[in-house]
């Protein structure tokens, strides 16, 4: 995991920040995770809030806003799969709190106008699907369809525990009528 220049990030007009959950930690045990200080800006008309953001070996960005005024934070992702964003935040899983799918619609659907070169991912976040064979031969799905960066990330961590299984990962062949 790498620290990035907030500043950049939050005045760049194609991050796209998905609010994917609320994270219920105080701003300051949240520094000491960082272990930087964090970018302060004001927030229109709600106070001065505390910027954090991080991009994480396989690629993912992880940004974090606390108001000074409030307790825990918001946290965004550059992509709108919230189980990617918990597994590199479990050391904070109780503290998580899933925000409802709804709210990635308008930011998706807002992805999706750009033009698919520019975001080609962001049309495929169902796409992808995490399969295990064990030594025993059997071929199982693992999780639920996903995005190639979330499919990959959690290949790797699984792979790094050294088991006896092979893992690898298909597109999903959605069944036309």
């Amino acid at each position: 995991m790498k620290t990035l220049d907030v500043a950049s990030v939050i005045s760049c007009k194609d991050f796209p920040g998905f609010v994917a959950f609320r994270l219920d930690v105080d701003r300051h045990l949240a520094a000491r995770w960082f272990s930087c200080v964090p970018h302060v800006d004001s927030l229109g008309g709600l106070g001065d809030a505390d910027y954090w953001a991080v991009e994480f070996d396989c690629g993912l960005k992880v940004a974090f806003e606390f108001l000074h005024h409030g307790n825990g934070c918001t946290v965004f992702a550059t992509e709108p799969v919230p189980q990617h964003v918990e597994r590199h935040l479990s050391h904070w899983r109780n503290e998580l709190n899933e925000k409802p799918a709804e709210t990635f619609e308008r930011g998706r659907s807002h992805l999706i106008e750009k033009p698919v070169t520019e975001i080609p991912e962001s049309t495929e976040i169902q796409a992808y699907q995490l399969w295990r064979q064990g030594d025993d031969g059997n071929q199982v799905r693992v999780g639920f369809p996903t995005s190639l960066q979330d499919a990959q990330c959690w290949q790797a961590e699984l792979e790094s525990h050294q088991h006896k299984q092979m893992y690898w990962i298909s597109r999903v062949i959605k069944n036309i009528e």
